[in-house]
């Protein structure tokens, strides 16, 4: 999954409810957690080798995407926003942990079988709807959208706010579209090269590049559209 992890980010015990347990930038952040570990460890080395199996894609990811160190990324994500915010408390820890989470979640409906339970296990785990790209492209900006109608009811700001949150709209579904759909459509056609795509440290730093610019889109977006429900009422 790409664009669909950011669903999950406006989820927050109080989004809508006057000051927000988590901002929706750093939740952002934190559904990209896993792929931004991902992303380093490709630019060493370490992970990133995509390989054709049966006609079909494997992504090696037993560090980033494994569910065991999935786990283990969700908690320090907690730990990193529980450091930086104290006063989040433990309700702060728990959601980043869930926003993070929700990362192998989703992942695990799209992916073909390569997430393993832990790096070197045997058993590897996907339920392949990235088989069926224009499925997976509806389903994904699907839940984008529905998240983002949710952020709008809760919030409130001016038309251009609404402007900007479309065009960020727009943009993600030709991101998800480039870089997921089209992909599945020459799986599905025979045609994909798995080494004619960005790779290693230039993949990396695209990855990276593209996240941190989705954040400070969604900072400037929120910071003009507050919460419907002021703290005293």
């Amino acid at each position: 999954m790409f664009m669909g992890h950011y669903a999950p980010a406006v989820w927050d015990t109080q989004r809508g409810k006057g000051t927000v347990l988590v901002p929706l930038w750093v939740a952002f952040l934190a559904v990209q957690f896993m792929d931004i570990v991902f992303a380093l460890l490709t630019m060493v080395g370490i992970e990133g080798d995509t390989r054709m199996i049966g006609g079909e894609p494997y992504f090696t990811i037993p560090y980033s995407h494994s569910l065991l160190t999935s786990l283990g990324w969700a908690a320090i994500g907690g730990l990193i926003f529980k450091a930086v915010r104290p006063k989040s408390g433990a309700k702060g820890f728990w959601v980043v942990f869930g926003l993070v989470f929700s990362h192998w979640v989703l992942d695990l409906v799209v992916h073909r079988p390569d997430l393993p339970l832990w790096p070197g296990s045997s058993i590897e785990l996907g339920l392949s709807v990235w088989n069926w790209p224009y499925l997976a492209f509806a389903l994904e900006m699907g839940l984008l959208l529905a998240a983002f109608l949710y952020w709008v009811r809760v919030t409130t700001g001016p038309r251009s706010s609404l402007i900007a949150l479309s065009a960020l709209f727009v943009f993600m579904g030709v991101l998800q579209f480039t870089f997921i759909t089209a992909p599945g459509v020459q799986v599905q056609a025979g045609t994909f090269d798995p080494l004619a795509g960005p790779q290693g440290v230039v993949l990396g730093v695209l990855m990276l590049v593209t996240y941190a610019l989705l954040a400070a889109a969604i900072a400037w977006i929120e910071s003009r559209r507050p919460p419907k429900i002021n703290p005293q009422t």
